[in-house]
């Protein structure tokens, strides 16, 4: 579950992105998470997956320290002690913003859940600090952890920042048909859930008001299950499709808000700043 806000504080922002594949789009998405996590001032800890790639993750390293922020550390997690590790928790209580690399959930999970190092992480959330998960990585940041086994949806603990979405982080290529249908057969099993899936180079930011973003390159899912009205999850066998009626299905593109809460879609907000060549008015 996430952590109960404390007095006097508002929850942080949480984002999440599909795969950083093209440069431009990387910077894009990363600019994104800086400004969130306090742009010049952010203190920045960059905590690997299971299996993440240590190039990648020391280009973010490398991108924040370009970006001058106040500070960046590496949190290295080679064993589940790692998480019980004084050091490793004061320098995330200590941070703006906390960005876990794309790796393997299940694993990452495994090494992290339950140890005083998730703690610390739902914890600085609550206590106004952005967190970010990168591609695959953004699944464990919920509370339903999702995988697609042959055939059905597998559901498993993640860390709990965010207990609201399930994010379909291995849906990166797929048609718009395809991975709605996933989402679908998720809301299905629990409506009270929010499906998310995400193209390259495309994040989503959730901000304490319950309202969803969408920004980046390309285009983002969301199947909400509210209004479902019946299902066949509880009779359907191996071989049977799932069916569902009633769930809301939305493409969305830069700049489209959904409210999670009011279960509402706004259309962007008007703006001077082009989508495409708005580089001449970044930081960088």
């Amino acid at each position: 579950m996430p952590a109960p806000v404390p007095p006097g504080y508002t929850r942080g922002p949480i984002l999440f992105s599909g795969a950083l594949v093209h440069p431009r789009n990387i910077d894009r998405i990363l600019q994104s998470f800086w400004d969130e996590a306090g742009s010049y001032g952010s203190r920045i800890v960059i905590v690997p997956a299971a299996t993440a790639d240590d190039e990648l993750t020391d280009h973010y390293r490398r991108w924040f320290v370009e970006a001058e922020v106040d500070s960046v550390e590496v949190l290295q997690l080679p064993e589940r002690r790692a998480g019980f590790d004084a050091g490793r928790v004061a320098a995330v209580e200590n941070a703006t913003g906390i960005l876990i690399v794309e790796g393997n959930p299940l694993r990452f999970v495994g090494l992290l859940g339950g140890t005083p190092l998730a703690q610390a992480i739902r914890r600085a959330n609550a206590r106004g600090r952005t967190v970010f998960g990168v591609g695959a990585a953004g699944a464990v940041l919920c509370q339903h952890m999702v995988s697609f086994g042959a055939s059905a949806v597998q559901f498993a603990p993640g860390l709990g920042v965010i207990n609201r979405m399930a994010l379909d982080g291995g849906a990166a290529g797929a048609d718009v048909a395809y991975r709605a249908a996933r989402l679908t057969a998720v809301v299905a099993y629990n409506p009270f859930l929010i499906g998310l899936a995400l193209d390259p180079d495309t994040g989503a930011v959730v901000y304490p008001d319950s309202t969803l973003e969408i920004f980046g390159a390309g285009r983002g899912v969301i199947v909400d299950g509210w209004q479902i009205t019946a299902t066949n999850v509880a009779e359907r066998t191996d071989d049977t499709p799932v069916a569902v009626e009633g769930a809301l299905a939305y493409e969305l593109t830069h700049g489209y808000i959904y409210q999670l809460d009011h279960h509402a879609l706004r259309e962007p907000r008007t703006t001077e700043i082009p989508e495409t060549g708005y580089e001449k008015y970044s930081s960088f």
